[in-house]
């Protein structure tokens, strides 16, 4: 499930692409010294959580995106600890759950 997802440009018309559907997300920006992480959650519709991050707060510059998808399926909490346990060691306080 982690590393193999394609980041997208962190804008409304990608962000209005993605299902609406639960899901877990992350968002991180790009700078010169490296990808930093400036959010990550789990939610019941990526498409409205992912709006809604557009400007509440407003991200950094330079932002990118990937989503998961976690239908009635899968366990969305197991998603995200996999996840969130592939930042634990790079990330400060970027966790929505």
């Amino acid at each position: 499930m982690v590393g193999n997802k394609t980041w997208l440009r962190f804008t409304r018309e990608n962000a209005e692409e993605a299902p609406e559907i639960q899901g877990i997300y992350e968002i991180c920006s790009l700078s010169p010294s490296g990808k930093k992480l400036w959010r990550l959650g789990k939610v019941p519709n990526l498409r409205k959580r992912l709006v809604t991050r557009l400007t509440e707060p407003p991200p950094p510059d330079n932002c990118y995106f990937r989503y998961y998808e976690a239908g009635v399926s899968r366990d969305i909490d197991e998603l995200a600890g996999k996840l969130f346990d592939s930042y634990i060691e790079r990330s400060g306080d970027a966790w929505e759950g």
